[in-house]
């Protein structure tokens, strides 16, 4: 090849290249600046996010695990009419397939809702204050579309959004393909030498596809609106309790929270416990949300670009000592004692004895926390009473089960035994030094009987005349010492703010006192409201003092664990979801309020009430019962009536070895005749109970009756004899 050639071809080659140089910068100039691309979606625009990630509410189980109450996620989907706008159409046919909802009805919910508003404007002008108003017309920018749904399912049609083309976009891209293609189409129909025609044929085609990138930028920018927030979800946490009304008192409800503000739109709107378990254990079922800070690309989180990444915490869950099963067995109970004696209400607790565990508690009325508005829009005459925990929140006097205290103080302080004989005087006593006069229950008349017999029979005038021997100071300290006028501290309960002073040493001799406000949850204390001169002879018959059935069941429960009283437990542990205890609740060491020979013989005299005296329709073929009735008239209006009562009745079996104790307060039983008595009311719903326990808990037998016909009715120590098993 000769010198000539190489430098030809070597221009050749420069000349090449800088030709395709030149078709570079041309293309440059034509995008940078004759026709400027927009940017991508979000790429650019908002390309750094947060998002926060909700936290799940603790659940609640019971003593064996069963979930009581749990959290589920849900989203209600609201609709922008504004953002949707051109593309209302595409977004119903979407949603449709995703919601399971007609596109009609869609169509109908997307519709702008016009909203007129006034708005005021105070202008002052030389101390002349004017004010303007003006109607404004607005429309209304959050429709409702769908609530309570699944939040996967507004996964699915959020992704369905960004991936899905609309119509339009179809559209436009169709009309940019018939144009490419008819001027392909006139292009080649035009000869290669006409070069004008073909020039012509260009600058056509650029001019329509310039007009079509308008519209497309246009487009890009209403679609990125829509996509966006056209819908848009609000995430709600539903709370289910999947045993409906049962424990609902216990495990109360929630709310949502209205101090406080929701800081993002992904999370759910708070939710604060408004009673029970609910309200008291609030702060630990909580959680913690957590957040995601990262970048967004296209509508997409890019996750190599993930700056920060916060797992939420869910709640803690509390574990009762409730057993479902026996709580079923009692909620049972008690609705067909309600179709027996159409009661105002009716209230019932277990209890074991040498824990103090809470097993049970149930009222009448009562309400499904899964559907609240039912019962308020029931037609009832008070439907908010359905809501209140009766056995732990409404103190009543309680009459004859109130012996208890008054038999135990007084054979613990030796004053009398179960055989000495006193004098009931015949059912009609007047007080020694007083007006008063204590009368017995028709029926119940009786003279000279033994103490044991006065007691199974429950006779006022022995009452008092026993309580009478005991100083008046010392039976009020053991009111006190039997947890009467104080709280239990179960943990449970209504809410109550009190203002407590604490003394505080700054220095020697200077003391100052702060005031704080403390929350107490729990039962209501009992009192003693009024004291006067025939006081102390209508305590020992449970009169003159008002306590809640939980402070009566716990000292009988005293009687059944050897004298020593225990504070009630309901809840046994905090937990995480994993199951790790956060934080224990421990049985409680009890406090001795009786000596053992004293509870041995209360034990004696509770169980002859059962055997022989007024508790007989609690007794129990296969087990010993030991127990107490109670009847007390109501004190309405200034006075005691004859026609409002509260039946109760109190116990626990089998009688030597205690599984359960258990109360039954009937509050005003309406029934025909005397089913008002605690023995009638109270007693069968005892038994009732009693015999579901022994199921549940597989008790074995620990008595054997031996004449079975004769054990069905009659005089129990005539008829029936027990056989205690070993």
């Amino acid at each position: 090849m000769t010198r000539a050639a190489s430098y030809r071809n070597l221009w050749l080659i420069t000349w090449l290249m800088a030709a395709g140089l030149a078709v570079v910068a041309v293309r440059l100039t034509y995008i940078q600046i004759i026709n400027p691309q927009e940017p991508e979606p979000l790429s650019s625009n908002n390309p750094e996010v947060q998002r926060m990630r909700p936290a799940r509410r603790g659940a609640i189980h019971d003593v064996n695990g069963t979930v009581l109450v749990q959290s589920q996620m849900a989203a209600i989907i609201r609709a922008d009419p504004v953002r949707l706008g051109a593309f209302t159409g595409d977004v119903a046919r979407l949603a449709s397939h995703y919601l399971k909802m007609p596109e009609s009805d869609l169509l109908a919910r997307f519709r702008p809702v016009p909203v007129t508003t006034t708005r005021h404007s105070v202008t002052t002008n030389a101390g002349v204050v004017t004010t303007n108003s003006q109607v404004v017309q607005r429309v209304l920018r959050s429709n409702l579309v769908a609530s309570n749904v699944p939040p996967e399912i507004w996964d699915h049609l959020s992704a369905a959004l960004w991936t899905n083309r609309f119509e339009v976009e179809l559209r436009l891209k169709a009309d940019r393909s018939n144009i490419v293609a008819e001027a392909r189409s006139a292009m080649e129909a035009a000869p290669w030498w006409n070069l004008p025609a073909r020039w012509q044929i260009s600058r056509d085609r650029a001019a329509r596809l310039k007009v079509l990138r308008r519209e497309e930028r246009l487009l890009r920018t209403n679609l990125l609106e829509c996509r966006n927030s056209g819908l848009y979800a609000e995430y709600v946490e539903l709370r289910r309790y999947p045993y409906d009304h049962v424990a609902s008192h216990v495990l109360g409800f929630t709310t949502n929270r209205s101090d406080e503000v929701r800081g993002h739109r992904s999370l759910p709107v708070a939710l604060g416990g408004a009673q029970g378990i609910e309200q008291r254990f609030d702060q630990a079922l909580r959680g913690r949300p957590g957040m995601i800070k990262t970048r967004v690309v296209g509508g997409r989180e890019y996750v190599p670009l993930r700056q920060r990444n916060v797992e939420p915490v869910d709640g803690l869950n509390v574990s009762l000592t409730l057993d479902v099963q026996i709580q079923d067995a009692v909620e049972r109970a008690l609705d067909a004692a309600v179709e027996r004696l159409n009661p105002l209400a009716i209230s019932a607790i277990v209890v074991r004895p040498e824990t103090g565990d809470i097993l049970a508690l149930a009222n009448r009325p009562t309400f499904d926390p899964n559907n609240r508005r039912l019962i308020l829009t029931s037609g009832a005459s008070d439907p908010m009473s359905a809501f209140k925990n009766r056995a732990i929140n409404e103190p009543f006097e309680p009459g004859s089960t109130f012996k208890i205290l008054t038999y135990a103080a007084v054979l613990n302080e030796g004053l009398a035994s179960p055989e000495e004989m006193i004098d009931c005087h015949g059912g009609r006593w007047t007080v020694p030094g007083t007006r008063r006069v204590i009368r017995d229950d028709q029926g119940h008349y009786m003279n000279r009987v033994s103490v044991l017999e006065a007691f199974a029979k429950s006779s006022n005038v022995g009452a008092v005349a026993l309580g009478l021997r005991v100083p008046t100071n010392r039976f009020v300290q053991y009111i006190r010492d039997f947890g009467f006028l104080s709280r239990t501290d179960i943990e449970c309960g209504e809410q109550e703010l009190r203002l407590r002073v604490r003394p505080v040493v700054k220095a020697p001799g200077v003391t100052n006192y702060v005031t704080n406000v403390v929350t107490l949850f729990g039962e209501t204390p009992g009192v003693i409201p009024s004291w006067d001169g025939w006081t102390p002879s209508s305590l020992p018959f449970g009169y003159g003092l008002r306590v809640t059935p939980l402070h009566s069941l716990m000292a009988a429960a005293a009687v059944a664990n050897g004298g020593i009283l225990m504070k009630p437990r309901l809840v046994r542990a905090l937990e995480t979801p994993d199951g790790q205890v956060v934080r224990e609740f421990p049985v409680q060491p009890g406090r001795r309020v009786l000596e053992p020979a004293a509870a041995e013989k209360m034990l004696a005299l509770m169980e002859a009430a059962v055997e022989q005296g007024t508790g007989g329709a609690a007794a129990l073929d296969e087990f010993e019962v030991a127990g107490k009735t109670g009847t007390a008239k109501k004190f309405v209006k200034g006075g005691y009536t004859s026609t409002h009562y509260y039946g109760s009745f109190v116990g626990f079996f089998p009688a030597h070895k205690p599984a359960a104790a258990i109360i039954v307060t009937v509050d005003e039983p309406t029934t025909a005749g005397k089913a008002y008595y605690g023995g009638k009311a109270a007693a069968p719903v005892f038994r009732q109970i009693a015999l579901d326990i022994a199921n549940v808990m597989k008790l074995a037998p620990t008595v054997m009756p031996t004449n079975a016909p004769a054990a069905m009715g009659g005089d129990i120590r005539a008829s029936n004899q027990l056989v205690r098993q070993p």
